[in-house]
């Protein structure tokens, strides 16, 4: 029988509405130990049978806490309380920052799925997460892609999903669910570190937020990034969309003229896609713009970026490596 708390029922409401979990996956479950991931997994093994779910598990030690062996021991413990295999990774030294250590997990991660035929990674993310990260890259100075922020599920291949069930459900709920349910929450005490600008966030500038201006502030977060996530979507296959219809036909190459009366916003993205698509090379903003006002000042000079170059002529955008630019401008006159 499935339990009927209303996260349960909220789980299933959303998971239906929005097709993130079909039955009989394979489910490889990102699993640290706090509060939200307990409460995935809670629910997941709870709904396993009903969905026929194949679950697993991976936990990984950073080791940046002297109690983090404590808390693998206990995450350890739970994928045995639940009969569930578990893949354990420790961080490797090298990787000192929060970004390179993200990078390494979720490299790891897809390379699971990969060899295990893993259909989908699931994570614990939240709409509190959710929240935190719009903030954090508005103050960055992101732009609409930043606060558009994390989606409930991002295809990684044509086999693997990378899903966030939990997006809709809030820090304060499931907090209410482990106290309900008796789950054992390790406290990760590196979350009162007041030199990491996230927990400033979480603990003192969102609560401030929610006193003084706006006490449903997570909500208002959370429809605002879901409303640009639409906009972002819709500019992101009209910049494919144009981009398949002005390419050249042999060369690294785009139609400089048909650029130019495109609006900036689709000039950029559509620039993004040449470099990542032919280099795996991802400009920064600044270079974007530096190549968006090249091309509306039709400025017939090469602009470097690394070991490539970009230029023009009469017709033609061209990319290529910096000596052999002009052969290839050579090539199609």
């Amino acid at each position: 029988m499935i339990p009927n708390s209303f996260l349960h029922k909220k789980f299933i409401s959303t998971i239906d509405t929005r097709k993130l979990l079909p039955y009989n996956s394979s489910l490889l479950v990102s699993f640290s130990g706090g509060q939200d991931s307990l409460t995935l997994l809670k629910i997941l093994f709870d709904l396993k049978n009903f969905y026929n779910w194949k679950i697993s598990l991976v936990h990984f030690d950073h080791r940046w806490r002297s109690d983090s062996m404590l808390a693998s021991k206990q995450v350890l413990g739970c994928a045995k309380l639940y009969n569930l295999p578990m893949y354990y990774f420790e961080c490797p030294k090298y990787l000192k920052t929060e970004e390179s250590s993200r990078t390494w997990r979720y490299t790891t991660l897809i390379n699971i799925a990969y060899s295990n035929k893993f259909t989908t990674i699931v994570s614990a993310h939240t709409a509190t997460d959710k929240t935190e990260t719009v903030l954090s890259n508005l103050l960055r100075g992101t732009g609409l892609d930043g606060l558009s922020s994390i989606r409930w599920s991002s295809q990684i291949s044509n086999a693997v999903y990378l899903v966030r069930p939990l997006l809709n459900f809030y820090r304060s709920e499931t907090a209410w669910f482990c106290r309900k349910y008796f789950l054992p929450i390790w406290m990760d005490q590196s979350n009162y570190n007041w030199t990491l600008s996230r927990n400033r966030l979480r603990q003192e500038l969102i609560p401030y937020i929610k006193s003084y201006f706006q006490p449903q502030f997570e909500e208002k977060s959370c429809i605002l990034s879901s409303l640009i996530a639409i906009d972002v979507d819709f500019l992101e296959q009209e910049a494919l969309r144009i981009y398949s219809l002005i390419q050249h036909a042999e060369l690294l190459a785009i139609n400089y003229l048909i650029i130019r009366l495109l609006h900036p916003s689709i000039q950029g993205r559509i620039l993004k896609i040449f470099f990542v698509s032919h280099l795996d090379l991802n400009p920064s903003s600044q270079q974007i713009g530096d190549m968006i006002f090249f091309i509306n000042q039709s400025i017939l000079k090469n602009i470097n970026i690394k070991n490539y170059v970009l230029g023009i002529d009469d017709i033609w955008l061209y990319i290529g490596v910096t000596q052999k630019i002009e052969e290839i401008i050579q090539q199609d006159n």
